[in-house]
């Protein structure tokens, strides 16, 4: 016998006779509603960070709220940075500068007639949204206040958080 005669051989499949299913199943398939709910937290958890407007600053409470929507004004932001104990300005998230700064004026001006420009509801036209954090002394807001005022704004909206009732 050759060396060649044991590849020819065929191996024996043995077939395995499927059950029939008499009934129908009744238990349900949970795995695509998991593979979905999962989808939709991972979205929600990407999402929901971008959805916040301007630097986050802890805002002073207040128990009066003005109840109208945003209407996607340009965001002025005051923050304290407690290892210089300075307190920069930023728009949006950009951090620009002290307002002491030369330029830094300037600056902000030109951020927030661009902001305007990017607002396509005429109400937010002329207006900035200004958070000051909550331990910022308001001499410190006001040069912001009136640098702001300076540039022919209609109405800047002051940033709080709803003090919680007892």
């Amino acid at each position: 016998m050759s060396a060649a005669a044991g590849k020819g051989r065929k191996r024996r499949i043995h077939h395995v006779k499927k059950t029939e299913m008499l009934t129908p199943r009744s238990d349900i398939n949970v795995t695509p509603l998991v593979d979905v709910v999962l989808v939709l937290l991972i979205i929600f958890m990407v999402i929901t960070p971008m959805m916040s407007r301007g630097r986050e600053v802890r805002l002073p409470k207040t128990s009066n709220h003005y109840q109208r929507k945003d209407k996607q004004q340009p965001v002025v932001a005051i923050d304290h940075d407690t290892k210089t104990d300075t307190y920069p300005v930023y728009y949006d998230k950009e951090k620009l500068g002290l307002l002491s700064e030369e330029g830094v004026e300037e600056k902000l001006q030109d951020k927030i007639t661009r902001g305007w420009d990017k607002v396509k509801d005429v109400d937010s036209q002329g207006r900035v949204y200004v958070k000051a954090a909550a331990d910022i002394p308001y001499a410190e807001v006001y040069p912001l206040l009136m640098a702001i005022n300076k540039m022919g704004v209609a109405s800047i909206d002051l940033g709080t958080n709803e003090l919680e009732k007892k």
